[in-house]
């Protein structure tokens, strides 16, 4: 069976080499799909995602995880694309945004902030926007951090609220979702977290798939 992992907003290797070697050891093909959003534009990011699950689908049936806004892509992507894009059998979003994210909010006019996030940031940040993009019709388990100690979120909301020091759970919770999991760990390290990748594993092998 294939994975196809969405990164996030300056993903890194090292924070994915745990999920990639876990599911490679249970004999899933990964393939890992990144991007640089301070240096290509959404439009171009989505064009190389859709050609990547194209020919991801023509090797047949594959779940998908969206990590923080790689699940955003996904989404966005699987609305927009409705013919002729084979469509992940499950979707995880892991980590990821369903609503606009308040730290976004707060520091889009930041130059740091438009320079390396650009419009994969500043859609985030704009709650019509982030409203508009569908919850696609598939099997979609949300997995979540709830471990506030490493991120910047903390700083500006430490723990008045559940979050997982980037996003808060009210951004990242699908209550509706076939499976909807809190995990203590934090937003850099959820993707290598050994019971996040347990979690996904029983969750891949709860159905047959065509």
């Amino acid at each position: 069976m294939q994975i196809v992992f969405v990164d996030g907003i300056g993903g890194k290797q090292y924070m994915r080499s745990g999920l990639i070697r876990y599911f490679t050891q249970l004999g899933y093909t990964v393939t890992c799909f990144d991007y640089s959003a301070s240096t290509q534009s959404l439009l171009e990011i989505k064009g190389r995602l859709q050609r990547c699950l194209r020919e991801v689908g023509t090797r047949g049936a594959y779940f998908a995880i969206g990590y923080s806004f790689g699940g955003v892509l996904i989404r966005q992507l699987l609305q927009d694309c409705n013919e002729g894009l084979r469509k992940p059998d499950k979707l995880v979003l892991l980590a990821s945004p369903v609503r606009a994210v308040r730290l976004a909010q707060r520091t889009n006019k930041w130059r740091i902030f438009t320079w390396f996030a650009r419009e994969c940031g500043m859609l985030t940040s704009d709650s019509v926007a982030m409203q508009g993009i569908a919850i696609p019709p598939i099997p979609i388990a949300c997995i979540y951090g709830v471990w506030p100690w490493l991120g910047p979120l903390g700083f500006f909301d430490g723990f008045k609220i559940q979050h997982d020091g980037m996003l808060s759970v009210e951004e990242v919770r699908l209550p509706n979702a076939d499976l909807c999991v809190p995990i203590q760990a934090s937003h850099a390290f959820i993707p290598n977290n050994r019971e996040v990748l347990e979690n996904i594993h029983r969750w891949f092998q709860s159905t047959s798939v065509n």
